[in-house]
Order: structure tokens, then sequence, then C-alpha cells
């Protein structure tokens, strides 16, 4: 199934800039989809409490590599928040540098680890393919990152394994 999709900014702070895929037709970005599965008072309140103070941290000193845990292949350049231990919750993203953060989605981990989850997995593996459209673009030069934005064609397809 092909899936045609662009990144949005979605927020601005003095450190870093915050994106977010959204598929095309969808009313809600990726971020925002992920939010929308834990209203507040539902059971996990507490694991998405602690991922907000990471993305409030985040958003104060910058994308840093240590704020994330790597989840693809060393390269792939996605990556998990939280970092903590313990939690089920997981919002996958994409650090492009320390200025510049694309969030996908993510949910309740139901596995030992994404590649069994049918309900993650698909969301790592777009990061993944994401990943590598924008590091081709920056190749060719149809991408370029500035300081906290990314520049050019921020538009993608790609087809979905069934």
């Amino acid at each position: 199934m092909r899936q045609e999709y662009r990144i949005e900014l979605i927020e601005e702070y003095e450190k870093v800039n915050f994106y977010s895929i959204r598929m095309q037709g969808a009313e809600l970005t990726e971020l925002e989809a992920f939010f929308e599965k834990f209203p507040e008072g539902c059971e996990y309140d507490d694991e998405v409490d602690v991922i907000i103070s990471w993305l409030d941290q985040i958003a104060e000193r910058g994308a840093l590599e240590r704020y994330f845990r790597p989840e693809g292949r060393y390269g792939d350049g996605g990556g998990v928040i939280p970092i903590d231990v313990g939690n089920k919750i997981r919002l996958y993203c994409l650090r492009l540098s320390d200025k510049i953060l694309v969030f996908g989605n993510g949910g309740v981990k139901d596995a030992r680890s994404w590649q069994e989850s049918a309900t993650l997995a698909p969301y790592v593996k777009m990061l993944i393919d994401t990943s590598r459209f924008i590091s081709s673009r920056i190749n060719d030069g149809t991408i370029v990152l500035v300081d906290k934005e990314i520049v050019g064609n921020l538009n993608f397809s790609r087809y979905e394994e069934k």
C-alpha cells in the first residue's frame, strides 16, 4: 500500500525545532495522534507525564543524543522517548541533529522488541524509511538542514509492507 506524507514544523524553541509526520489526508500529525491514544485519566497517565517531561527538557536544552535510546540499526537515526527503564509507552522520533527532531507515533510496548510488535513496528519502519529518504535528499541537495530548519522537499511516499 502506498503511503504519502509530509514532515511539518509543529513547535519552535530557542535550541530546537519539533517536526512531525502528517499522513496525506490526516487531520492530526503523528505526534498529535500519539497523544490522542492516551487521554488524561487513562491508565498510562504517569508514563505520559514522563514523556511530556522529557519533551520539555529537550525543548529547553536541544535534541541531545543522550536523551534518546536508538531504535533500528545504528545510523538509522530512529530513537525512542523515554529512555527510562520500565515505561511501557513508546514515542518514536527521528533525531536529525541537536536542533531538529521529527516525531512519529508510538504506543504501548506489547512485545519484547518493536520488531515483534504488530502495533509498533510500522511506526519505527516509517521513521527508518524517512531517515533514508532525508539522507538521500541531503546528498542530492534537495533537502538542506539549516540551523533548526529542514529546507526543501518534505513530501514523501513509501510502500508499506503487508
